[in-house]
């Protein structure tokens, strides 16, 4: 489900959920890679998470 959630995505919001939850890259790391500033990925991260609650929610999968 993960798999399918990243493929809507786009190459920048992939690449910086990859690095961070596959290969635990910091997010000083991926600002550099991605060229832009860390306020800006904590934030893509963030919205990342609430898309990827949404996604497995109109799957069938809930959590409490």
């Amino acid at each position: 489900m993960i798999n399918a959630y990243l493929k809507t995505l786009s190459q920048e919001a992939r690449d910086v959920f990859i690095g961070r939850y596959y290969f635990h890259d910091s997010m000083e790391d991926i600002a550099g890679y991605c060229r832009f500033s860390v306020p800006k990925g904590n934030s893509m991260l963030y919205r990342l998470r609430l898309g990827l609650k949404t996604y497995l929610e109109e799957e069938g999968f809930y959590y409490e």
